[in-house]
């Protein structure tokens, strides 16, 4: 995922939540914003105190309501019984990692359309709010409402890789059969849709809008650059396809057992090895994962507790079949290298380096193609 650096600032049901440095920023900026507005009213709407304290209000709504778009996603998945990986909050919005094609177009359908909805209902809550009170405070939430109703729309367009691109990928696939017809069509509607993006900032930056050009043509930039790179990942994708996982995957890592003390585990496997995450066994069978860091927070307490109590969960690890094709291998570990289980038994490791080696080896008189990055995530909104 394009984050950049992160932290994990909590977990809800087992799903990691993570805000990214680019998120700092922006929240940083709407807080600044929202208390300059307040301010510019005079000492007599509204005091510099009380500005401040309605800007971090605002901003925490907001946000908040950012955080239930991606709750949305991510518990769509957990019903149709799909890993959730985290959700991390960065400048655009926000990215749920999952995999929603796994359940075919429905579910990728599903998934998508959940995101804009839970935001138009949103919207809705916030103007009812907003309608039910009075003053400066009437006047934010209804603003939030507007900027809700917005970002629901904009979020709900055909683009690729908008959550309404998504859901068009995932209808042409139900019609065709066919998802690589689908991710062109997807493409070209992303292109269109930029292209009109790019429009609408051209004619705004004339009218002195600055901040709104910007913003659209930001968009405008996603859209395009997603649209015409997808003819050349559908044809990587129509290389990977050719082979499985079993086929380029490495040996497995050392595996740790449960059973074991955490002050073994740091002594003979963790130590050196920063934050890489470990396989961790209970009777052969993989039950999740354990790094330095993770192991370190409970050992430093007591380091004769077993390795299961510093347990990572398996669902926040990639994992990989071994009779998957690389392309679906490859676009779900996302430039993370993965483990490869066959009924929950470690065979082997999968990172973007294997998969690398296996397409120069086999696709032989092939130039390696530029880079090898999963698809974006979504820009939820």
């Amino acid at each position: 995922m394009l984050t950049g650096r992160r932290w994990k600032v909590a977990t809800v049901r087992g799903i990691p939540l993570y805000v990214s440095t680019s998120w700092v920023w922006i929240a940083a900026l709407y807080v600044w914003s929202e208390y300059a507005y307040l301010t510019r009213l005079g000492p007599v709407v509204v005091g510099s105190s009380e500005a401040l304290v309605l800007a971090v209000v605002a901003a925490v709504l907001f946000f908040g309501s950012i955080l239930i778009h991606e709750t949305a996603h991510a518990v769509m998945a957990r019903r149709l019984d799909l890993p959730v990986r985290s959700v991390t909050l960065v400048f655009w919005g926000g990215a749920t990692e999952t995999r929603a094609d796994a359940r075919g177009p429905l579910g990728e359908f599903l998934v998508a359309f959940v995101g804009p909805a839970s935001t138009l209902v949103i919207a809705g809550v916030f103007w009812i709010v907003s309608n039910a009170t009075s003053g400066v405070a009437s006047g934010l939430i209804g603003y939030l409402a507007w900027l809700s109703l917005i970002f629901a729309v904009l979020n709900a367009l055909p683009g690729f890789p908008l959550d309404g691109g998504r859901m068009l990928l995932a209808a042409v696939w139900g019609m065709t059969k066919n998802r690589r017809t689908a991710m062109r069509v997807a493409g070209w509607a992303g292109i269109v849709v930029g292209v009109a993006f790019g429009g609408a900032a051209v004619w705004m930056i004339g009218r002195n809008d600055f901040g709104a050009g910007v913003f659209f043509g930001y968009f405008a930039a996603i859209l395009i650059t997603t649209g015409r790179s997808m003819e050349g990942r559908i044809a990587f994708r129509d290389q990977l396809v050719t082979g499985r996982v079993t086929d380029a995957m490495r040996p497995p890592p050392t595996a740790v057992p449960a059973t074991m003390s955490l002050a073994e585990a740091l002594d003979h496997v963790l130590r050196g090895t920063s934050d890489q995450a470990f396989p961790v066994t209970d009777a052969g069978v993989v039950i999740g994962t354990v790094s330095m860091s993770s192991a370190r927070r409970l050992g430093a307490r007591n380091p004769l507790r077993p390795v299961r109590d510093a347990l990572i969960p398996l669902n926040q690890t990639p994992v990989v079949a071994p009779t998957e094709t690389l392309d679906e291998a490859f676009e779900w570990l996302g430039g993370r290298d993965g483990l490869v289980l066959d009924q929950g038994v470690l065979i082997g490791a999968l990172g973007l380096r294997d998969v690398e080696q296996w397409y120069r080896r086999v696709i032989e008189g092939q130039s390696s193609p530029t880079g090898f990055a999963a698809l974006p995530p979504r820009p939820d909104l």
